[in-house]
């Protein structure tokens, strides 16, 4: 395995973050593999190889990989709506959601308000909740009066994965933290997956009068519980590039794992007239032959961003424990370097 660090450090350096990792795969393996910097800001000790990086909101596509293997296994269909899944909250929830397909909630067109930005008070409300009370939030989310009619348009919602959360608890008998971990981390082998910030290696780091300011792990220092679904998940970046391999094969049609290679072209398929699918923005450029699925999350303390390249058969994630506009900026000239260095 190729190292990065020589090139990552001086970026690292010149950006000010904390600590800076990538993963390049090739051919269905990591080919290269970097991570430098320190845990925290202040202090001294080094980010270590199998330190777990927050990746926000590139949670998506798991739980709709999550969805898709409880549709394979016949517990859902794409097209089933929310009134039929929820009955417990059917009455109390906006009549207009009732016929929201799986799909739609997937692919942002339930017609949820977008909240990139948080509504605040909702915000507040789901933080008194805990991750048994996944239900509940998605009758709070439902309530919310709809911005479009279902399908007619993409709105980014944060809320309609954990519609879809619940949903999956309801049909599975279990909470989505432990499906996630039963039907997709511990079949591909992933064993450094958690939920909420890192208890243990690097801190996640806020902006304080332009410093960084490291964040000691509480459930303050992340989102809410009960929006796991939509991005909560921490994990290595090797864990992390084994399920980018996943969709890759998947997308690639290599004999993948876990999901039919039909099923995968439909979670990459966005709906006519949109470029996002189910948990991955996709990007297509003639031109050039290429089809990039791509996603990126933070939670403000971290950021993380994926990339894979179908035509060439390549991936390329990287990550940093700081979340503002340098820690993004300086992601992005990782993967453009990254992906210049590999000719994609």
């Amino acid at each position: 395995m190729r190292s990065l660090n020589s090139l990552l450090e001086p970026l690292r350096t010149e950006s000010g973050l904390p600590a800076l990792g990538a993963v390049v795969i090739r051919n269905y393996k990591i080919e290269a593999f970097g991570v430098v910097g320190k845990r925290r800001i202040e202090g001294t000790e080094p980010v270590k190889p199998n330190d777990p990086f927050h990746i926000g909101s590139c949670t998506k596509s798991m739980t709709a990989t999550l969805m898709a293997r409880l549709v394979e296994k016949g517990k859902l269909h794409w097209d089933s709506p929310i009134g039929e899944l929820l009955p417990q909250i059917r009455p109390r929830i906006a009549q207009q959601y009732w016929q929201v397909t799986i799909e739609q909630l997937l692919t942002h067109r339930s017609g949820l308000p977008e909240d990139r930005v948080p509504h605040l008070p909702l915000l507040l409300k789901l933080r008194t909740l805990d991750s048994k009370q996944r239900l509940q939030a998605a009758e709070w989310i439902l309530q919310q009066e709809p911005v479009a009619q279902p399908g007619e348009k993409m709105l980014y919602s944060n809320g309609g994965y954990v519609v879809a959360g619940a949903i999956a608890e309801v049909v599975a008998g279990k909470v989505w933290e432990t499906l996630i971990q039963d039907m997709l981390f511990r079949p591909l082998g992933i064993r450094s997956a958690g939920f909420g910030a890192p208890t243990k290696g690097a801190y996640g780091h806020r902006t304080r009068a332009g410093e960084y300011v490291s964040v000691p792990p509480s459930p303050l220092a992340d989102n809410p519980l009960v929006l796991a679904p939509a991005g909560t998940v921490h994990l290595s970046l090797q864990d992390w590039a084994r399920y980018a391999i996943l969709h890759l094969k998947g997308a690639c049609s290599k004999n993948p794992p876990l999901l039919r290679t039909d099923t995968f072209t439909r979670m990459h398929t966005p709906p006519s007239g949109s470029d996002y699918a189910m948990g991955w923005g996709v990007s297509r450029s003639l031109s050039a032959n290429r089809t990039v699925l791509q996603h990126a999350g933070s939670n403000t303390m971290w950021f993380a961003w994926i990339q894979l390249v179908r035509e060439a058969g390549m991936g390329f994630l990287v990550a940093t424990n700081a979340g503002d506009e340098n820690a993004q900026n300086t992601l992005c000239w990782v993967l453009g370097m990254l992906r210049q260095q590999a000719g994609v």
